[in-house]
């Protein structure tokens, strides 16, 4: 699904991961809106586009605000074919005896309250959609037991590293990142006969903004995690983005509640 008029939806794409994974689907031809709870920022990413982009202002904890995203961007393009889920938080280091339970609740509802809605109000719009397939003449010669019959939207949410492991003096942050695991996986089965994927990316420790906030705060702690990778370095988030949009794409139509684990050997 990689032509001019497929359409891309990514949250937290004021920057990082959301910022690249926007850049690289312009560069295969969508049109993309890119949300943030920060709009100057999310425009900053438009203005990097090579196709027509369309910035929106999301919270994505909210209810009304998914639904407006949702909404405004179909008014624009007509369509989502692809969406990655992207926004969330770290919250605060503390061990979960000191954890501030008003903080627990922000992590959640943003990284997982917030992915649920995305997710909720994304495959309503994409039920709507009719199937498409980029290459017809790929699968015209296939028997009707493996022949892909398109697909009417595809989902990748971001979860971590820390979905699949522990992250000690960060439980909401880890919490939330296995929740949407779970989620992924459970939406796939529920659509996938509808023509809906749903995936997930699960990046190491990557140059965004939060690893700088991070860094920033404890130094000793991001450096030590930093160098357990065994490629010897952290992800950029270009090579993030491009795992996001093969997920997206029909190169893997038979892949759907899978979780990719992009980690540097970790």
């Amino acid at each position: 699904m990689a032509s001019g008029k497929c359409v891309a939806l990514v949250t937290g794409g004021g920057s990082g991961i959301g910022r690249a994974t926007a850049v690289r689907f312009a560069e295969l031809g969508y049109h993309c809106a890119v949300a943030d709870i920060d709009e100057a920022s999310a425009r900053e990413t438009v203005g990097m586009l090579k196709t027509p982009g369309l910035a929106v202002q999301v919270d994505v904890s909210n209810t009304a605000s998914v639904q407006a995203m949702v909404d405004t961007t179909v008014k624009q393009f007509g369509r989502i074919d692809c969406a990655f889920n992207n926004a969330g938080i770290e919250g605060a280091r503390e061990k979960i005896v000191d954890y501030p339970e008003d903080m627990f609740d922000r992590v959640m509802n943003v990284n997982l309250k917030g992915m649920w809605l995305c997710v909720k109000y994304e495959v309503a719009q994409m039920l709507k959609q009719e199937r498409v397939i980029s290459d017809p003449a790929k699968w015209a010669g296939k028997p009707d037991l493996c022949r892909f019959q398109g697909q009417r939207g595809s989902i990748v949410n971001s979860s971590s590293i820390a979905g699949l492991d522990s992250m000690p003096e960060f439980t909401p942050y880890c919490a939330s990142k296995w929740g949407i695991i779970g989620l992924t996986k459970t939406v796939a089965q529920e659509y996938a006969k509808d023509g809906i994927r749903v995936n997930a990316v699960c990046p190491g420790t990557t140059d965004t903004p939060m690893r700088g906030r991070f860094e920033a705060q404890w130094p000793d702690w991001q450096a030590k995690t930093d160098a357990s990778y065994p490629v010897g370095r952290v992800a950029a988030p270009e090579e993030v983005a491009e795992a996001v949009v093969w997920l997206c794409s029909d190169a893997c139509p038979f892949t759907t509640g899978e979780y990719l684990n992009i980690a540097g050997g970790r």
